[in-house]
């Protein structure tokens, strides 16, 4: 078997590997953590390593690599088979990433998923000789004044620890009641702790909230990457991944489980609470994200008609998925729409309480696929759109997500030059979305760009724009417009905009603007009638909004009255947690919702095209 030795900035690891596996799999089958938005299909061109051997190229990586990468042995690694003993280095240095936590949530009223009561229960005496079980059910009735019925039958988990837990403390006990359900009894007054975690399970980014239920208090945020990432950016290579066997369906599931109870642990060392003081986590996401997390096939959601198993609200014990959390306690996966309109959207609705409003409002939350809902409190529809990974930094060439170092931001300066941010103010590495959709406005600006999405040649400039002709360079016999010298680089590398990107661009663009035209016509609706945007994620977030309505991403009309709104999921994740109202406003939101399928959609191919071009610029 052959040898690989991986040289990193912190160890060198040898192993071996069966013949002719592709040094991709090697590599992830050792823990190592390789990007790779396309799964390993030679299509992004993210998953580089150097190899120290002599190793022929293919015409996929040719694609893909400068010359200067390719004379210091760079290598996409899934387009390298292992014969013989190799020695790769990698550069696995940890990237922090900028992930939109903001979450904005006002005090909620009313009743908590979970409520914790201490009672002190009479001791028995041979005068009393009730059964444990039925001392506890008759001081429960007595507190409720109301039968008990739906509690007659415990199960017996239940009632082999009763005994003990009724007699540790002389009978006084904390009951743990989940929507009314008890759930767990518990020695002595335990009623102060009580916590409950929300997470908002993103395909790119989790975000973890931590809240004390009795008082409504934030105490701790948490975030990462979505670990998942390593089978592909966007949700389709997942559920091809998962969908060859069930040891990969396992796999995918365990991965997001892992990391659930990872966030859990970091909001528990933080607040300095024990994860047995969790007694409720609510989950929402996209409908392919929930069906990894819950180990349940999601194949039909990739192809026509685009069935998911279930869109239900559920409430789920915590062993179910394996989380760190009080067995007293419960999960609530939040309801979806459709395939691709998931618990996510119905949180963000939630929690900008466009269902409540009489003016008519849109929420956009842009990312691999973008969901675009309109409506007020008569009417709510939704659609979802194929937008492509372009705005999370995939299949672009420079492009990355939101890391430090990840140029973040783009403008024409003062003296007609190019300004740059990054990231934590980093040396660039790379471009983020919010980045390529500033830069990509700026060449609309300056003239480098037609209204087609074209790199014009230098003669075909004005006398403005051939200030910047020098700055257009070769790339695969394509132009590319240059961001970044390589001499300014952290990796020596030029930074830049190809026209192939601007394609992508283009692409994922249109597909916003035509789900939002189409629901403004499905809905009879007027651009005057939508008194409200909401951006909603971590694009909505960072994106430029004069940019996004230059490029054509929003409707120019809308301008004035759109808002990001941070991270909207996340916020209405954390009022289900909070309220027993606010669940029940999502189950009701879901029923609501009309979804428009797109794909079936007559005006959508029309919409599409024409909102392929940029346009007038400003």
């Amino acid at each position: 078997m052959p040898k690989i030795t991986v040289h990193t900035e912190n160890s060198n690891i040898s192993f071996l590997v069966p013949e002719g596996i592709t040094l991709l799999d090697a590599l992830k089958n050792q823990g190592f953590n390789i990007e790779t938005p396309c799964n390993g299909k030679g299509s992004c061109g993210k998953c580089r390593v150097l190899i120290h051997d002599l190793i022929p190229y293919t015409s996929e990586e040719r694609m893909h690599l400068s010359e200067s990468e390719i004379d210091k042995g760079i290598h996409l690694s899934c387009m390298v088979k292992v014969i013989d003993d190799m020695e790769i280095s990698l550069n696995i240095n940890k990237q922090n990433a900028s992930i939109i936590t903001q979450a904005n949530v006002s005090k909620t009223e009313g009743r908590p998923v979970v409520k914790k009561q201490f009672i002190q229960l009479p001791q028995p005496s041979i005068e009393d000789q009730r059964s444990d079980e039925q001392r506890l059910k008759d001081a429960v009735i007595k507190i409720r004044s109301n039968n008990i019925n739906d509690f007659n039958h415990f199960p017996l988990s239940f009632l082999k620890k009763l005994p003990i837990t009724l007699r540790k403390e002389d009978f006084s006990v904390t009951l743990v009641e989940v929507l009314g359900r008890i759930t767990g009894v518990e020695s002595g007054n335990t009623v102060l702790k009580n916590y409950g975690v929300a997470v908002d399970i993103g395909t790119t980014t989790l975000a973890a909230y931590l809240y004390d239920i009795n008082s409504g208090k934030n105490i701790a945020i948490s975030s990462q990457l979505n670990p998942q990432k390593r089978h592909g950016a966007d949700v389709i290579s997942r559920i091809e991944y998962t969908s060859k066997s069930s040891d990969n369906q396992l796999e995918m599931s365990n991965i997001i489980q892992n990391a659930l109870n990872d966030l859990i642990n970091d909001l528990t060392m933080s607040a300095g609470i024990k994860s047995s003081d969790i007694y409720a986590v609510t989950l929402s996401g996209n409908t392919t994200m929930l069906h990894l997390l819950l180990g349940i096939p999601s194949e039909n959601i990739a192809s026509a008609p685009f069935i998911s198993v279930t869109l239900s609200v559920l409430i789920l014990e915590p062993d179910e998925l394996q989380l760190n959390i009080n067995p007293s306690g419960r999960l609530f996966i939040l309801p979806s729409v459709s395939a691709y309109v998931g618990s996510d959207t119905t949180a963000a609705v939630l929690s900008t309480e466009m269902h409540k409003n009489n003016s008519t409002s849109l929420l956009v939350d842009i990312g691999t696929n973008g969901e675009i809902v309109i409506g007020n409190n008569s009417f709510l529809y939704a659609c979802s759109t194929a937008a492509g990974p372009a705005f999370e930094g995939a299949n672009i060439a420079c492009g990355m997500g939101s890391v430090d170092g990840a140029i973040s931001s783009v403008c024409v300066t003062d003296d007609k030059d190019l300004g740059i941010n990054t990231i934590g103010d980093r040396k660039p590495i790379g471009i983020c979305g919010s980045g390529l959709v500033d830069a990509v406005s700026c060449m609309l600006n300056i003239g480098i760009l037609d209204e087609t999405g074209r790199i014009l040649d230098s003669d075909e400039m004005s006398d403005k724009a051939k200030k910047y002709s020098d700055r257009i360079i070769n790339i695969n016999n394509q132009p590319a417009f240059l961001l970044v010298a390589s001499g300014d680089t952290d990796h020596g590398e030029d930074i830049f905009i190809s026209q192939k990107d601007i394609r992508e661009l283009q692409n994922a663009k249109a597909a916003i603007a035509a789900g939002i035209n189409i629901l403004i016509k499905e809905t009879k609706c007027e651009m005057k009638d939508i008194k409200n945007v909401y951006l909603s994620g971590g694009f909505g977030n960072f994106i430029s909004i004069d940019s996004a309505l230059n490029i054509g991403l929003l409707p120019k009309e809308l301008s004035g009255r759109i808002t990001p709104v941070g991270n909207a999921a996340g916020a209405g994740t954390i009022y289900a947690l909070l309220s027993e109202d606010k669940l029940t406003q999502a189950c009701d939101i879901a029923r609501t919702i009309q979804y428009i399928e797109l794909s079936s959609n007559a005006s959508f191919t029309i919409e599409y095209t024409e909102n392929m071009f940029f346009g007038s610029i400003i």
